[in-house]
C-alpha cells in the first residue's frame, strides 16, 4: 500500500512538475513572441520614420525645383491620389519639363467631364507643340498665359514668349505685340513700339499690319501724325481687298480738299459693297454732300475695281496710282521712295549696270477713258 502511494505521489509530482514546466515554457514563448512583436513594431516605427524623413527630403527637393524628384513623386501619387499627382506634374510642367506636360494631359483626359482639367490639358498640349518647334502653338500658349486660360496668369512670361516668337518673324505674334504695346491691359505701354511692330507686319505684306500702321500715322500714335503716310498704308491694305482698310481710307479722305470727298466715297462705296457695315452709313453721309450725278459717276468708277478685287488683290500701287492720276493728287508711294533712298545710301560695288525703270514698272489699274472723263466731269461739277 505504501509502495502504491509512493508511486501515485511520484506520478502526481511528475505531472505537477510537467505542468509547471509546460506553463513556464508557455510563458517563455509568450514573452519571446511579445519581444518579437515589440522588435517588429520598433522596426516598423523606425522604417516609417525613415520613410517619412526620406519623403520630406524628396518633397523639399521637389519644391525647390529638382525635376527628377518631382516626376518620381508624381508617378508615385498616380496610384492612389490623382490630385496630388497633378500637383507635382504641374510643378514640373511649369519648369518646362515635357514629360510633366504629358502627365497632365494624360491624367486630364481621364476626366474629360471636368472643364477645368480640359482647359488645362489644351494649354499644355500647346506648350508641348511649342517645345517641339511649332511657333503658332507657342504663340497661342503664351496668349493663354497672359489671359489665364487653362493656366495661372503670368503676363511678363507670356509677353516675353510672344516677343521672342515675333522676333523670329511670326506674323500673328508681331501683330499681337503691336496691339499689346498700346493695350490698356499693358502695365508699361509703348506707342512707339506699337508703330515699330506694325511696320514689321507691313513689311511682311500683312493687310492688318498695313491698316494698323496707317491708323497709327493717322492718329499720331507713337509717331508724328502724317496724313500722307496714313492714307498710303490704308490704301495699300485696301488694294489687297481689306474692307476695313477701305473704310478707314474713306474716313481719312472725306475732309481733305479739294477732292477728298470723292476719293472717300470710292473707298466707302467699295467697303460697303463688300459687306463692311460701318461703311454704309459713312458712304451715304459722304454721298449726300456730292450730289446724285457725282455719286453715279463715282460708282461707275468703283465697280470695275470691285470686279478685279473678286479675283484677288490688285497689283501693288496700281489703284493708288490711278487715283493719283484721276484726281491729280500727289500721294507719295512711300515704300518705293524709302527703298530707293536706302539703295542710294548703300551703293553696291559689284553692280555694273542700272536696271531699266521700265523693267521695274508695275501694271497700273486700267480705267477707261470714258469712266475717267465721266468721273472727272462730275467731280468738277460737284466742286463748283
Amino acid at each position: 500500500m505504501s509502495t502504491l502511494s509512493i508511486a501515485i505521489g511520484a506520478t502526481s509530482l511528475s505531472l505537477i512538475l510537467a505542468f509547471i514546466w509546460m506553463f513556464s515554457l508557455s510563458l517563455r514563448r509568450k514573452r519571446m513572441e511579445q519581444e518579437r512583436l515589440e522588435r517588429e513594431a520598433a522596426y516598423r516605427r523606425a522604417m516609417e520614420k525613415a520613410r517619412q524623413q526620406e519623403r520630406q527630403e524628396r518633397v523639399y527637393k521637389a519644391e525647390t525645383g529638382h525635376v527628377p524628384t518631382i516626376l518620381y513623386l508624381a508617378k508615385e501619387a498616380e496610384r492612389n491620389n490623382v490630385k496630388e499627382a497633378l500637383y507635382w506634374y504641374h510643378k514640373g510642367a511649369q519648369l518646362d519639363n515635357v514629360t510633366a506636360m504629358y502627365g497632365i494631359v494624360r491624367l486630364s483626359d481621364k476626366k474629360r467631364e471636368d472643364l477645368v482639367l480640359r482647359e488645362q490639358a489644351n494649354y499644355w498640349r500647346l506648350c508641348i507643340a511649342g517645345s517641339e518647334g511649332d511657333s503658332h502653338a507657342k504663340f497661342e500658349a503664351a496668349k493663354a498665359l497672359i489671359y489665364g486660360r487653362g493656366t495661372e496668369r503670368n503676363i511678363p512670361k507670356g509677353v516675353s514668349t510672344i516677343q521672342e516668337v515675333a522676333e523670329e518673324g511670326h506674323l500673328d505674334a508681331i501683330l499681337f505685340m503691336g496691339d499689346w504695346s498700346i493695350s490698356p491691359d499693358n502695365p508699361t505701354p509703348s506707342p512707339k513700339q506699337s508703330t515699330q511692330w506694325f511696320e514689321k507686319a507691313a513689311e511682311k505684306q500683312s493687310e492688318e499690319g498695313m491698316t494698323k500702321l496707317g491708323l497709327n500715322y493717322l492718329n499720331g500714335v507713337g509717331i508724328e501724325q502724317n496724313t500722307d503716310r496714313a492714307c498710303y498704308w490704308l490704301e495699300r491694305a485696301a488694294e489687297k481687298g481689306n474692307i476695313e482698310a477701305m473704310y478707314y481710307a474713306g474716313e481719312a479722305w472725306r475732309d481733305i480738299k479739294p477732292n477728298g470727298a470723292s476719293i472717300a466715297y470710292i473707298w466707302l462705296f467699295m467697303s460697303a459693297y463688300l459687306g463692311y457695315e460701318a461703311a454704309k452709313s459713312a458712304r451715304d453721309s459722304v454721298g449726300s454732300t456730292l450730289g446724285v450725278d457725282s455719286v453715279v459717276g463715282l460708282q461707275s468708277l468703283a465697280k470695275p475695281v470691285l470686279k478685279k478685287l473678286q479675283f484677288g488683290p490688285m497689283v501693288k500701287h496700281s489703284l493708288i496710282k490711278a487715283l493719283n492720276k484721276l484726281y491729280k493728287r500727289e500721294l507719295p508711294l512711300f515704300a518705293i521712295e524709302d527703298a530707293e533712298k536706302q539703295n542710294a545710301e548703300k551703293p553696291d560695288a559689284n553692280t555694273t549696270a542700272t536696271p531699266s525703270p521700265k523693267a521695274n514698272r508695275e501694271e497700273e489699274l486700267s480705267v477707261s477713258e470714258s469712266d475717267y472723263n465721266y468721273a472727272n466731269y462730275h467731280t468738277s461739277y460737284s466742286n463748283q
